[in-house]
């Protein structure tokens, strides 16, 4: 009764009361124009509670703060200050050298020097390179609203080689991209890009090399409430990617990628939630071994290790064009995120997860691989979310793998 009657008195001091200031606290780099620009609430409007509480989901998903909250603070004229406090989290690293573990690709020594919060402007600049299982250097930048009417820019020079463990050939990737992104709403928005780019695929006895122009359009829907760990909303996004081969190689594919993903809090007392996934791709055209997909790893069917020429082999169910799988997750909140002394924020979540997908040259297969596990997340500066999952691959009812998965950022 007594929680009853609060609730109600609280409701009722902030009814028809107006908010005449609006504060930001802590953004030593960021400059104030990209923080009040994700702000909605009207000034000198009366106070909408559920409103405020979404332009602190938009600040944080900025993803440069590790924590973000709110306060209104009475005046002496009766009205309120809406005061935002964030905590700027690691915006950027010196020249740093470090090593770099790819599922696919093994270990490699990487250097980086990054700029998260490039200019204060939340703009990311990142100088990138490694050697051994992946010898790579790039250039990336991307700016989210490089316009005042939310129109993004990016732009991504890079060279990769690395080996296809189940082809058994070093691949040589060259990219120059360029995209650009529009909202329309603030859940809708499109983005296109274009690229040119090369595959060498280097083998013992000849090399095949592609040269190709790639053409990109993506819709996304977006209601999640926070990006990098969302306990309520949808995300769907849907893609046609369009390859032109020129020089040696001439030939045209066009892909189609769909996914839809549901996020549902279970209980309000609890940190605990449920996220379920679907991903479809559907290839058209030119199709080629050295396009082929598989099932396996940390962000398909888990459970399933990274594909060899021996499973190549012996398991060609696992490989194809077109696929379709699904996931189910539930996490709990173990640990809330919260802020090291060093200023990194941290903390931990566990996963419960199930997986079942198919993958075939062409259409439906009838072999259905599933995979079931645990796992934990570590929340991380820039990378968002550390994973780590341990699962058992099913075929048949019996099963036939298990693998220890790492990856950056949740499955979806």
């Amino acid at each position: 009764m007594f929680l009853i009657s609060f609730i109600f008195s609280e409701s009722e001091y902030y009814d028809n009361r107006i908010v005449s200031q609006i504060e930001i606290e802590g953004n030593k780099k960021t400059k104030d124009f990209i923080l009040l620009r994700e702000i909605h609430h009207p000034l000198n409007g009366p106070v909408d509670k559920a409103l405020i509480e979404r332009d602190r989901n938009r600040l944080e998903n900025l993803g440069i703060f590790s924590l973000v909250s709110w306060e209104l603070v009475p005046t002496k004229s009766g009205t309120f200050i809406l005061r935002y406090k964030v905590h700027e989290s690691l915006q950027s690293t010196p020249p740093t050298v470090f090593p770099i573990y790819n599922e696919s690709k093994g270990w490699s020594l990487g250097a980086l020097w990054l700029f998260n919060n490039f200019q204060g402007r939340n703009q990311l600049l990142a100088l990138s390179g490694s050697i051994g299982g992946e010898d790579t250097y790039g250039v990336n930048f991307q700016d989210p609203w490089l316009l005042n009417d939310r129109i993004s820019f990016s732009i991504n020079i890079k060279k990769n080689l690395y080996e296809n463990r189940f082809l058994n050939c070093e691949v040589e990737f060259n990219s120059k991209k360029i995209g650009l992104g529009k909202w329309i709403s603030n859940e809708i928005k499109t983005g296109i890009s274009c690229a040119f780019e090369s595959k060498n695929f280097i083998a013992k006895k000849e090399n095949v090399l592609y040269k190709y122009f790639d053409s990109y359009l993506n819709l996304k829907y977006d209601n999640r409430n926070i990006i990098w760990n969302p306990n309520k909303g949808i995300l769907f996004s849907s893609s046609f990617g369009y390859l032109v081969g020129y020089d040696s190689k001439n030939f045209q594919t066009l892909i189609w990628d769909q996914s839809l993903s549901y996020f549902v809090k279970l209980n309000k007392l609890q940190n605990s939630v449920f996220a379920l996934n679907g991903v479809l791709k559907k290839t058209f055209g030119y199709r080629s071994i050295f396009f082929q997909e598989y099932l396996g790893g940390s962000n398909s069917i888990r459970g399933w290790r990274i594909p060899d020429p021996k499973i190549y082999e012996s398991e060609p169910f696992r490989f194809g064009h077109d696929y379709f799988h699904t996931s189910m997750e539930y996490r709990y909140e173990l640990i809330p995120k919260f802020i090291t002394p060093a200023g990194i924020e941290s903390g931990l979540s566990i996963v419960l997860f199930t997986d079942a997908g198919f993958i075939a040259e062409s259409g439906y297969s009838k072999h259905i691989l599933y995979g079931l596990g645990f796992g934990i997340r570590i929340p991380f500066p820039i990378l968002g979310v550390l994973r780590l999952d341990y699962g058992l691959g099913l075929f048949n009812y019996k099963v036939k793998s298990n693998a220890l998965h790492f990856g950056i950022g949740h499955k979806f």
